[in-house]
């Protein structure tokens, strides 16, 4: 049996890291805290901005390569959330968190994943 081991990938030229393209895992994921807007962990997100109660935009660290890539969020006690329609652009990703009764909240324990292309 072989075993590979590694620390760090990097492309044939020494320096830029090994990035997913053209593949099915996710571009994209992460888990943060409404209230504080503190990623609790991640992959390919630079930031998190709050651009107003309930509204949030996910900004990525390697953009994607184009702006039909599937995003998909969930929040904890959360009724709806809605992905704006002018939310999906390469480089970020921006969605409203709304209760029940479709007032914007901030919610904890909120989480989204985004499969597509990186550019």
């Amino acid at each position: 049996m072989s075993e590979l081991r590694a620390d760090t990938i990097t492309a044939s030229d020494g320096t830029s890291p090994v990035t997913l393209t053209k593949q099915s895992a996710a571009k994209a994921w992460g888990h943060f805290e409404g209230s504080d807007v503190v990623l609790d962990d991640s992959l390919n997100t630079s930031s998190v901005t709050d651009v107003g109660t309930g509204d949030f935009q996910i900004n990525f660290g390697n953009a994607m390569d184009n702006e039909h890539y599937a995003a998909a969020t969930a929040s904890r006690d959360t009724g709806i959330i809605s992905n704006r329609a002018d939310g999906y652009t390469t480089t970020s990703y921006r969605f409203v968190i709304r209760n029940s009764n479709f007032t914007a909240v901030d919610r904890d324990d909120t989480t989204y994943v985004v499969h597509g292309d990186l550019a």
